[in-house]
């Protein structure tokens, strides 16, 4: 399943038309189709159906549903359309035609007190007035209707987007219709999926409508993760290894203040399988972390006031090649002598992995970051920012246009863009997670993540594909957990036990 631009979908229905002669309305007819069996969930013949249909074919496609409606037996169909004939779409105007052969009701008015009295009368909505092809905000009537709606607390069923969303951005285009469920055709939309377009358009399910598989699979977007797909990428344990098999890791981080952080850390990519691991720390934590971490070896550095000291990148300089990647930057601070340990690292040839703080140290240096050994950054939305020298309502409002044009600028690095639905990309693929829940948005949740992904990494020493595994897996746990635990309760300990659960059963779909 992919998620794919409005430009990218509008491209996939030229094609369709052009190159496969698969006539529109043939389109707008299996799409009408698909809405319908979510109506059918959810509505007996007698319930009173209201069709909202705007310019466009996201119009047409109301009207094709409300034939299919009313030949199926549906007694109560109405539709609401103020755009004139004459500036309907072809394709629209074919349904909308059809719609008045079969005499089904066709209301026009502004008069938002008749509007209120139809929603009033209503069981089920239909929202198919603006789709994902919106490019300026809403104003005017459509503002009181959508709002009026809104009010009423129907159930509305979305096609495609919910109506007033940004396609592309999630972005609300001065109001938005409230979905219970959005229908989105042949593949999710990023409005969809980001926020705050996802809290518009409620329940998003993807139906097919009979577009060429060949078309969806060459076009570009992000692909969905989901457990076959993981599974797939989920390293392999051979019968005939042993630990130096699945990687010799050096984790640089923790002080006396954040040493938590780099303990939870550890812990996580040693129960994701890393073959050894080495924890690099500031002296004054030794003693701390010696009673949490029994299977790890530790290498004290000099410390300064509980942080790395500025020597401590002299005195790891020699040690690296000991190693066959570096982990860095949980709870290590962001004093000198961490920005000396992050330069040493991003300037050596090892493959590493920025996590926390370091993320931080390297936005004041983004020529640090172009190296050639695999690189792997796993910024939150401020993180991003840092990075990307962007403002935070540019991450925000468009992270995916900000995530891009930073890949363009550097060479092997792999991006994990940390928010409600984190992205996985470098400059040739990009991956979605729709999975998890805001159990997540807790101290620690991070300190997992960069876990799993260092054990993850250590065994296949694949950038994208362990980094795709350590997100679904992080998000696959909380998504567990919430069955048997309150989304306050669930710590980030929690997720690390509840890791092998999940490791088991997606290794048991290879």
């Amino acid at each position: 399943m992919k998620i794919v631009t409005t430009k990218t979908m509008k491209e996939m229905d030229r094609i369709a038309m052009e190159e496969y002669h698969i006539p529109g309305v043939v389109l707008m007819e299996h799409a009408a189709m698909a809405v319908k069996k979510h109506v059918d969930l959810v509505a007996d013949k007698n319930k009173h159906i209201v069709i909202l249909c705007g310019p466009g074919n996201n119009g047409g496609d109301g009207f094709a549903l409300a034939r299919l409606l009313k030949q199926d037996g549906y007694e109560q169909v109405m539709i609401f359309c103020n755009v004139p004939f004459e500036k309907m779409s072809h394709d629209e105007k074919i349904y909308a035609a059809i719609a008045g052969s079969y005499h089904i009701p066709i209301y026009q008015s502004e008069d938002l007190k008749e509007v209120k009295k139809m929603f009033a009368s209503a069981d089920i909505v239909i929202d198919a007035l603006f789709g994902t092809g919106l490019s300026r905000n809403i104003e005017g009537f459509y503002d009181q209707l959508i709002l009026t709606l809104n009010t009423m607390h129907k159930y509305v069923i979305s096609i495609d987007i919910a109506s007033g969303i940004n396609g592309d951005s999630g972005a609300i285009m001065g109001c938005g219709i409230q979905a219970t469920k959005t229908v989105s055709l042949v593949c999710y939309k990023p409005g969809n999926v980001m926020y705050p377009g996802s809290a518009y358009c409620g329940d998003v399910v993807v139906e097919d409508i009979a577009m060429p598989q060949e078309i969806i699979a060459k076009s570009n977007g992000n692909e969905v993760m989901d457990d076959d797909l993981i599974a797939s990428f989920l390293p392999k344990r051979q019968a005939h290894s042993n630990k130096g098999s699945y990687g010799k890791a050096l984790m640089i981080g923790g002080s006396m203040r954040m040493h938590g952080a780099l303990a939870m850390c550890a812990k996580a990519a040693l129960s994701s399988g890393i073959g050894t691991l080495t924890i690099a720390l500031p002296s004054s934590i030794h003693a701390i972390m010696a009673g949490k971490m029994e299977e790890c070896m530790l290498l004290p550095l000099s410390d300064e006031d509980g942080y790395f000291s500025e020597k401590s990148a002299e005195e790891l300089k020699d040690q690296l090649d000991l190693f066959d990647f570096v982990t860095i930057g949980n709870g290590m601070g962001r004093g000198k002598g961490a920005n000396a340990l992050v330069e040493l690292v991003l300037k050596s040839n090892l493959p590493c992995i920025l996590d926390g703080d370091a993320l931080y140290l390297v936005g004041k240096h983004p020529e640090w970051l172009k190296r050639k050994a695999p690189t792997i950054l796993t910024p939150h939305p401020k993180e991003m920012s840092y990075l990307s020298a962007r403002k935070l309502d540019d991450v925000l409002n468009d992270p995916m246009e900000v995530v891009q044009t930073f890949l363009k600028g550097y060479g092997n690095i792999t991006l994990i863009y940390k928010n409600e639905h984190t992205i996985v990309c470098n400059k040739a693929f990009s991956y979605m997670n729709l999975a998890g829940n805001n159990a997540l948005a807790k101290g620690g949740s991070g300190d997992v993540l960069c876990g799993m992904l260092c054990g993850l990494y250590g065994q296949s020493k694949d950038a994208l594909k362990s980094a795709c595994c350590a997100v679904y897996v992080h998000a696959r746990c909380a998504d567990e957990l919430i069955k048997a635990k309150d989304y306050n309760a669930i710590l980030a300990k929690d997720i690390i036990e509840e890791s092998s659960h999940i490791y088991k059963e997606l290794r048991n779909r290879q």
